[in-house]
């Protein structure tokens, strides 16, 4: 129903617009006003589809009326026709049209023509009021598709800030923008490298250029290109780096490259550490395969070595000199054993020992091995006490240290002290600072030198695995957290004082043992001997004819076989005839663990000696569980031969 408004200061001329509109348009609603202000308010409240406006009335004229009705927001779209006296003047006109009217209507007023104005009013109005719908819901449309797009600039926006991954945009090879992870990776501010060309990023030209012709081969392929770089930070550091790049619109070249930045440096040293654990595996398999063969070799010089011995005068020359051939000997079965720890292929053994001679050991064979520029001091104290300690462990410590310092000195020479000493910690006056360790009396190393020493930015990462400062091929990065994990593993600790380009010094602190714990060695004795019948098993000729000499001069009755299958079958047609069996461990066939576990098949009761040089398949304490009376580790000296058997006999 269409609502008119007719303001009219004179009632009369009210009711009659309001009469003739209802019959002449009879579905409408008339609403009436005395004066412009009130038709201002009912224009307002009402909304009308269109207002009839007297211009002649008092106080506030008709043109004022539209004017206020055109400059408010609510009823400037209200078509407004004005009604004036007989005789308008053009002037009169024209200020209507100014103030915003619609149409004039002459009095008295002619009804066609009032039907006809109003209509094309209410016809104009509801076409307005449509386009203006249509606006909103356009509007509506395009504030929801702006709020859309906000939101999806807002997630997108969130999701590369949160993102692990650096990710830049690159136009021209120049950086136009990038996240936070990528600043952070590189150690840069925010923005701080935006406009300037990606060579900033890279430790010299050569890689730049590389990683352009890998990345970018032609701005207008739209393809995806990786490559694997090195990218330098702001402190200089180098890192290694993954690059993805694929073109920001595959459409417009010109809008330039997204590029993926992933920091593969940790998976990098991971992947060198697998490789070097590979190589040590590698190493640990060689040593393992070889100390078979190197013991069997050592145990025959030993063995014709100490049987020359017993043959000769004591106090002849000779015996000096086959005692110098076993004691050679038996270094070189020490260095096996040295070996096979490296490889974890060796049971680490503790005993109570003096470091001091090792130390003395060390500093010969650095005598021997460093520059003459380099000058070795040993400044160990006199008096030191026993440390409970494995030591081939304690020798490589203390190479390791040594070896450290003189690769510090090699090129201006220098001063390499090493010294041990007995030390308080936990104690006011110990004057060595606050140690991570129980309050008691230490041994303490100290290995010092006189090099280029350790910058400040490293100190605290030497003593991570494969963190090295050596140039490749110098260093595996493994000394010196070898080290710490031997001290760690022996209850004690290891620090580091440095002053670059003047000093360093190492302290390792080892705990000592008290005198109750001290396992004092017995003074050897004679040889202890027996007269019981011994099954002697071993695949190499040499050991069987060393062996059988050696027992049958401690007065045994020998029976040598060289295979486990003829001993088995002899023991297995005679099991009452022997008293012991004393078996090497690697043999073909049949190993020696698995002869003894026959044997014991057919006599429970045998004693059984297992021999080895190295296994992985048996260990002292499997061979005990499995009922073996002892355990022996070649090359076999004549004592230890001699005890082990008298211990397994009785």
């Amino acid at each position: 129903m269409p609502k008119i408004l007719a303001i009219d200061d004179k009632k009369d001329n009210l009711i009659t617009i309001s009469a003739l509109l209802k019959v002449l348009i009879p579905d409408c609603e008339v609403l009436t006003a005395q004066s412009g202000p009130e038709g201002i308010e009912k224009a307002r409240a009402e909304s009308p589809d269109t207002i009839l406006l007297d211009i002649n009335m008092p106080g506030m004229d008709g043109y004022e009326v539209c004017k206020r009705l055109k400059d408010n927001e609510s009823t400037k779209h209200i078509p407004v026709i004005m009604i004036s006296a007989i005789k308008t003047e053009s002037k009169d006109l024209v200020k209507g049209l100014e103030t915003g009217a619609d149409a004039f209507l002459a009095k008295p007023i002619d009804e066609y023509l009032l039907v006809a104005q109003v209509n094309t009013a209410l016809r104009i109005k509801k076409a307005e009021d449509q386009l203006r719908n249509q606006k909103d819901v356009l509007e509506e449309m395009v504030r929801g598709r702006t709020r859309a797009l906000e939101e999806s600039e807002e997630k997108m926006r969130a999701i590369l800030t949160a993102s692990p991954i650096g990710i830049v945009l690159a136009i021209n090879r120049k950086i136009n923008w990038a996240n936070k992870a990528f600043f952070h990776m590189l150690n840069h501010d925010e923005d701080s490298l935006i406009g300037q060309d990606a060579r900033a990023i890279y430790p010299d030209d050569e890689e730049y250029e590389r990683a352009g012709r890998a990345l970018f081969p032609s701005v207008e392929e739209s393809r995806t290109n990786e490559i694997e770089t090195r990218l330098i930070r702001k402190d200089g550091t180098i890192i290694d780096c993954y690059l993805r790049a694929c073109p920001q619109d595959p459409q417009d070249p010109s809008k330039g490259q997204l590029v993926t930045v992933s920091d593969i440096s940790e998976y990098k040293r991971l992947e060198a550490q697998l490789q070097q654990a590979q190589k040590m595996e590698a190493i640990g398999t060689l040593a393992g395969g070889i100390a078979h063969d190197f013991n069997n070799i050592l145990g025959a010089i030993i063995g014709y070595a100490e049987l020359a011995k017993m043959k000769a005068p004591k106090e002849s020359a000779v015996v000096a000199d086959l005692n110098q051939v076993i004691k050679s000997g038996n270094r070189a079965a020490d260095l096996v054993h040295q070996i096979l720890t490296v490889s974890r292929r060796h049971k680490k053994e503790r005993q109570p020992m003096q470091l001091k001679y090792i130390v003395k050991e060390v500093v010969k064979m650095l005598k021997a091995t460093l520059p003459s520029t380099i000058e070795i001091k040993d400044v160990s104290g006199k008096d030191m006490g026993v440390i409970n300690a494995d030591p081939a462990q304690m020798h490589q410590v203390i190479m390791n240290l040594c070896t450290n310092a003189g690769h510090a000195m090699q090129e201006n020479g220098g001063v390499l002290e090493v010294g041990i000493g007995d030390v308080q910690v936990g104690t006011e006056d110990s004057g060595s600072g606050y140690l991570d360790l129980p309050s008691g009396t230490y041994l303490r190393l100290v290995v010092s030198d006189t090099g280029y020493g350790i910058p400040r930015h490293v100190i605290d990462k030497i003593f991570d695995p494969y963190f090295t400062t050596k140039d490749t091929g110098e260093g595996t990065g493994l000394g010196l957290s070898v080290a710490q994990g031997i001290v760690k593993a022996h209850g004690g600790t290891i620090t580091v004082y440095s002053e670059p380009g003047k000093e360093t010094t190492f302290h390792v602190y080892l705990p000592l043992i008290l005198m109750e714990e001290r396992e004092e060695k017995e003074p050897e004795g004679p040889l202890p001997t027996g007269s019981e019948r011994i099954l002697f098993i071993d695949d190499e000729h040499a050991l069987i004819e060393i062996g059988s000499q050696m027992l049958e001069r401690l007065g045994y009755e020998v029976v040598t076989k060289q295979g486990s299958i003829e001993a088995l079958e002899l023991f297995r047609t005679e099991p009452d005839r022997f008293d012991l069996v004393i078996t090497d461990m690697t043999m073909p066939h049949m190993t020696g663990d698995k002869l003894a576990r026959e044997l014991m098949k057919i006599r429970p009761d045998i004693p059984i000696i297992l021999c080895t040089g190295h296994s992985k398949l048996v260990s002292e304490a499997k061979a005990k569980d499995m009922g073996i009376r002892a355990f022996v580790m070649k090359p076999i000296l004549k004592r230890t031969l001699a005890e082990a058997v008298r211990k397994a006999l009785d």
